[in-house]
């Protein structure tokens, strides 16, 4: 492929894992489609798919998706701790390697047209694709969620994209669109307390120098709460800078950080500047990486034929 541009479709189920298991079986089976990584998260009921391929085989991919999902989520009866608005979620292009942004929401726009018509959905366009401004950042067109929603069709501003005006209470609308890479991650917190964690959330958001998200959730197994975090510009905003000012934050209410964990795949350079600075590492040459050099090796034998 000389254009790599992964998907990476949220879907409201994070229960039934034989549906999930299907789904992802069945993307596997679609020829020219790469699956990366299945992100199951019980407490949030939902689903982080990631998959890559050509063109045609990711387009094939997401209808098969958005077709299954439609038919097995009922929104009506879902409950999770995340903001949500449809059964598909959120379903993000994202540029890899040999293409870029625009690239990206060419494919998006173009699979859009495709999902509003085949499936009579509501589509709102975000991020690279948005039509206005103020729906670039998907927090804005979740705001309300799935609950809030119809309501909130009826403001003009709020008119979709693509798609009938009107709100489908069993399917709620989906959000399309292009972004850059992002990374998510949950720090679970030493407290039961959720509007602790909501307020220590706020707080992470304002001091973290931007780009950003901090939505507060529960462990209903062992009652903790954590923040499940994107970090989307994690050049600018560093994994380690926003980990840190969480501790920081959580200090001041008594709450220590008990773990980490990261959801979905997240780019190798985010854990190398981490332990730069933990590490105290300067002048790190990333090549004196064992598996690195290994790679850098073989791909030159390959290519010389050596």
């Amino acid at each position: 492929m000389s254009q790599i541009i992964a998907c990476v479709p949220n879907i409201s189920e994070g229960r039934d894992q034989r549906f999930i298991d299907d789904l992802a079986a069945r993307l596997e089976g679609i020829d020219g489609l790469i699956m990366l990584d299945v992100a199951v998260d019980h407490d949030q009921n939902r689903t982080v798919l990631s998959f890559t391929g050509n063109k045609e085989a990711i387009f094939d991919g997401g209808t098969l998706l958005y077709d299954l999902s439609l038919k097995k989520i009922d929104m009506r009866r879902h409950e999770g701790d995340f903001p949500r608005v449809g059964a598909v979620d959120v379903f993000p292009f994202v540029p890899l390697k040999g293409a870029d942004i625009s690239d990206a929401k060419q494919w998006a726009d173009e699979f859009a047209e495709i999902v509003a018509q085949r499936f009579s959905l509501p589509v709102y366009l975000f991020g690279a694709s948005a039509r206005y401004r103020y729906r670039g950042d998907v927090q804005n067109i979740r705001q309300g969620e799935y609950e809030g929603f119809a309501e909130k069709m009826k403001d003009v501003r709020w008119k979709p994209d693509l798609g009938p005006n009107d709100f489908p209470p069993d399917k709620g609308v989906t959000i399309i669109g292009a972004r850059q890479p992002l990374i998510s991650f949950k720090a679970y917190l030493s407290t039961h307390d959720l509007e602790t964690a909501k307020e220590i959330g706020h707080l992470v958001a304002d001091t973290s120098g931007g780009h950003i998200r901090a939505v507060p959730g529960q462990d209903h197994e062992k009652g903790h709460v954590y923040l499940s975090v994107a970090i989307t510009n994690y050049m600018t905003t560093p994994l380690y800078r926003v980990v840190e000012n969480i501790r920081l934050e959580g200090r001041r209410f008594g709450v220590e950080i008990r773990r980490t964990e990261i959801t979905g795949l997240i780019p190798e350079v985010v854990l190398i500047r981490a332990a730069e600075y933990y590490l105290g590492l300067q002048n790190f040459d990333h090549e004196t990486l064992l598996e690195r050099n290994i790679q850098k090796h073989l791909d030159e034998k390959f290519l010389f034929g050596r």
